[in-house]
């Protein structure tokens, strides 16, 4: 049998951390850019993910302690949906669960 797998992999910079419990919530902002084949004006596009790190994951301490807003940072891992009941009402709900979470070196703060 042949297993399958749902990852995700962002490079962006900080835009928010938030402690959840046992987790971290890190919101990364995603900026793209092409030049749009009609008009040959250059567009942008800026998207917002929030990628969680849980406890139990390596170097979840060092990212708690040492993670700034502004900080430009790779994540990978897996991704997992789930779907709950709230007031009468299924809520679906994507987690991009953080196993790997690395801060690039930018020079600026030297």
């Amino acid at each position: 049998m042949l297993y399958t797998h749902a990852k995700f992999s962002i490079q962006g910079y900080v835009g928010g951390i938030r402690e959840v419990g046992k987790t971290l919530k890190i919101r990364i902002s995603i900026k793209e850019s092409w030049k749009d084949r009609e008009t040959g004006e250059r567009k942008d596009r800026e998207s917002w993910n929030t990628v969680t790190m849980f406890e139990r994951t390596p170097g979840f301490t060092y990212i708690k302690e040492n993670l700034r807003k502004g900080d430009l940072v790779t994540a990978e891992g897996k991704i997992f949906e789930a779907s709950y009941d709230k007031d009468g009402h299924t809520v679906y709900e994507t987690t991009l669960a953080a196993e790997l979470v690395a801060i690039i070196p930018t020079g600026k703060d030297e």
